[in-house]
């Protein structure tokens, strides 16, 4: 009860301070002051006294306590254990809680210094408040009694808890979701300053206070980002580290809107101009947060998601709604009010000047992330209109994204090379010819190794422009002065992630493999062998692949192992990482050892038809039973039935048959065979190679068998994997590290001229 108090004295104290400080401004006296800032103090020591207590009912299994049970159990280390504080609602709304306490405790102090303490801290205030709220709605400190009322005793302690999802049993997950909720409760900063900017009829002024902030969120919402998709990338095992899943896209959304608002900040902040657009994009990023907040956490995506939280219920669906509702009427009514008001720059606009690049490039980040916006908001739009909500297909986000992408990356080009309030264009043009040239190139230099479709060459064309422009302005500018180099560096980072989507995404290679126990198979230019497979920790298994490659070898182990929490198998993948590639093994499943008929074997690919056995077969396409895979399995951790579409004629007649493959309990693979009508053809499914990025790629390996076959033999404990070579995926991960120093560079500039200001 003590932590379920905390929580609720913290929220009075906040929502006091909030209208303390409001009373101030009203009546002009410091006993107000006095007491919102003493309210606040009392409400960031109220969360932070609840969070202590939650960790410690977790580090010490006080399993009477609903969320401890539901979360965490005796078998985790320390620092899962610590990670169960933030895996549910009810934590990761606490640690958002923590977050805004700990920011508002050193915003306070640096709002009271630039003299905007007043109205900062009164929006500020409502803000933790209302996230308080929500922890007053979703307590962490129930207990298991109070919440399975009926069904257990008053006073009732489990023996042990149910444990942490396998899928977030990784060291990724200790660190990613504090990243993450730390750029959460950033933007709301930025978006505090902005309403106190308009309050204060201070249109200029602010943004020097706010910037900081802004790049603060920018950089830690945007780390949390990528770390998610490593995450993804290095543990989960289905080959991507981003699949535009509408939880991923809820949370790169708002960090577009405020990378836009950025480099309005910029233009503004030299010129004047773009007063209206920075107004509107600060309070845009934070109201997306809560919007994000509202799609992942309000069930509203369903099925649509994998990483979505369960139903709430319907007064924190209610409540959600409500803190967009009010948010939404606070920053925009205090723009509205003021829009006219706001001062127009003197002299007319050049089109060929730094600013309006600047500009350019913030409104296209916006098309960005509103094309993101619809496509992610499909499954709440689509529900008020069918009975199933549906999401978007994944191509959907590509059309919309490579355009923009090539248009940006020529903006990072020909804003390093363009000066303020205006250029000439001659001058501008000339400059662009050597990073233009050597872009060119460079581009062209690539074309003999795949790169042969016009969308690609054009981003990668795009990212070289951007590349070697800004390394040549970055290096110009840091002989000058190495604390403006930020910029220059961000956009080098963006630049070589481009490279690194363009070579991961489009040019990577994969083949489902079986690799019989002992028997060396070649496959995308590599000889593989399966070594065996030993137990790990628990019961998890190693399965060791022998690598060849180029008189070169060494040996990969992708794990597998039956998860009893999800009632699946849980796959992690093992991957080798090269300067200019990946090689990525996941495990499938594993054929023990049978008597086998082999048959005849036959490799098709999508639409292909061959012959065989008196056959004409035709394979037609994948179908992939996804209502097998979400019943009773909502993380979709089991692989799915998949069957195989084939099109059979024979002797003028022609069938549909239709094999399938599934994965039983304990991670070994099952052929279920289909016959033709007369029973004389019988088809069944080797190996399967689906691929949902490019269908067209997709094929299947048969074993069709008739009256006439050799004897059957003893198989071999076969491995079945896929196995895939992604190029360049490296330039992604070295491109975010150096967006993100090149965000650090330019915190440390701009803190020091908020300092001075």
């Amino acid at each position: 009860m003590a932590g379920t108090w905390a929580v609720r004295i913290a929220f009075a104290a906040a929502l006091f301070s909030s209208v303390a400080y409001y009373m101030t401004l009203r009546a002009k006296k410091a006993e107000w002051a006095r007491a919102a800032r003493l309210s606040f103090l009392v409400a960031a020591a109220g969360v932070i006294l609840a969070s202590a207590m939650l960790l410690i009912d977790i580090l010490t299994h006080q399993f009477q306590y609903t969320y401890v049970w539901s979360y965490s159990s005796t078998d985790l280390s320390t620092p899962l254990l610590i990670s169960t504080f933030y895996a549910g609602q009810e934590g990761s709304f606490l640690l958002w809680a923590l977050y805004t306490a700990i920011i508002g405790l050193v915003l306070m102090s640096y709002s009271r210094k630039k003299g905007i303490e007043l109205q900062v801290m009164t929006v500020f205030a409502l803000v933790q408040a209302v996230l308080l709220l929500l922890v007053v709605v979703k307590n962490p400190f129930e207990y298991v009694w109070q919440s399975f009322a009926g069904e257990a005793q008053a006073g009732s302690v489990p023996e042990n808890g149910r444990g942490l999802n396998p899928l977030l049993q990784n060291f990724w997950m200790v660190i990613h979701p504090p990243i993450l909720f730390t750029g959460f409760a950033a933007m709301s900063v930025p978006f505090a300053f902005a309403v106190a900017g308009l309050w204060r009829r201070e249109y200029q002024a602010w943004i020097t206070s706010a910037a900081p902030w802004m790049l603060f969120a920018v950089v830690t919402l945007g780390a949390g980002i990528m770390l998610g998709g490593y995450w993804a990338y290095e543990t989960l095992g289905w080959g991507g580290y981003w699949g535009w899943d509408p939880v991923e896209n809820s949370s790169f959304i708002p960090w577009l809107f405020a990378v836009g608002a950025v480099h309005t900040m910029l233009a503004q902040r030299k010129t004047g101009r773009y007063i209206r657009s920075t107004f509107v994009l600060s309070i845009l990023g934070f109201l997306l947060v809560l919007y994000s907040t509202f799609l992942t956490r309000s069930g509203v995506l369903g099925e649509t998601s994998v990483h979505s939280f369960g139903e709430p219920g319907m007064g924190v669906y209610a409540l959600l709604v409500g803190l967009i509702v009010l948010f939404t009427a606070i920053g925009f009514i205090a723009y509205f009010n003021r829009v006219k008001e706001i001062p127009k720059p003197a002299g007319q606009r050049s089109y060929w000047s730094r600013e309006f690049m600047l500009y350019l490039g913030a409104m296209i980040l916006i098309a960005l992330g509103l094309y993101v916006l619809v496509g992610t908001s499909a499954p709440l739009i689509t529900g008020f209109f069918q009975p199933k909500p549906s999401a978007v297909d994944i191509s959907f986000y590509p059309k919309g994204a490579v355009p923009l992408s090539i248009i940006m990356s020529l903006l990072i080009a020909i804003s390093q090379l363009i000066w303020w309030q205006r250029s000439e264009p001659k001058v501008v043009v000339r400059s662009m010819i050597y990073p233009a040239g050597a872009a060119v190139l460079a581009t062209v230099a690539l074309l003999p190794f795949g790169l042969n479709q016009i969308a690609p060459i054009l981003v990668v064309f795009g990212a070289f422009f951007g590349l070697f422009a800004n390394l040549v302005a970055g290096y110009r500018i840091f002989r000058g002065n190495p604390r403006y180099v930020g910029g220059a560096l961000a956009h080098i980072g963006v630049g070589v992630m481009l490279l690194g989507f363009v070579g991961s995404s489009q040019y990577d290679t994969k083949q489902t493999i079986s690799l019989p126990q002992g028997e060396t198979v070649e496959a995308l230019g590599y000889k593989l062998t399966y070594l065996g497979n030993h137990p790990i920790e628990g019961e998890k298994f190693a399965f060791d692949v022998k690598v060849e490659r180029e008189g070169k070898s060494y040996t990969l182990a992708p794990v597998m192992f039956y998860s009893e929490y999800n009632k699946g198998i849980m796959r992690n993948p093992d991957i080798a990482m090269r300067a200019t590639y990946d090689f990525y093994i996941e495990p499938q499943s594993l054929e023990q050892p049978q008597q086998s008929d082999p048959g005849t074997q036959l490799v098709l690919k999508k639409g292909e038809t061959k012959e065989v056995a008196g056959y004409r077969v035709t394979f037609v396409d994948f179908q992939v039973d996804r209502s097998a895979m979400m019943a009773g399995d909502p993380m979709g951790t089991r692989m799915p039935p998949i069957s195989a579409k084939l099109l059979v004629e024979r002797a003028g007649k022609s069938e549909t048959v239709v094999p399938s493959f599934k994965i039983l309990q304990g991670g070994n693979a099952e052929a279920v065979p289909a016959w033709t009508a007369d029973r004389a053809g019988e088809f069944q499914i080797l190996t399967l190679q689906p691929d949902r990025e490019k269908p067209e790629k997709s094929s299947v390996t048969l074993a069709v068998r008739t009256g006439a076959q050799p004897a059957p033999s003893q198989t071999r404990e076969t491995l079945i994997i896929e196995a895939s070579v992604k190029p360049f995926v490296g330039f992604v991960w070295l491109g975010t590290l150096v967006l993100i120093c090149g965000v650090i560079v330019s915190i440390i500039r701009r803190a020091k001229e908020a300092r001075q200001q």
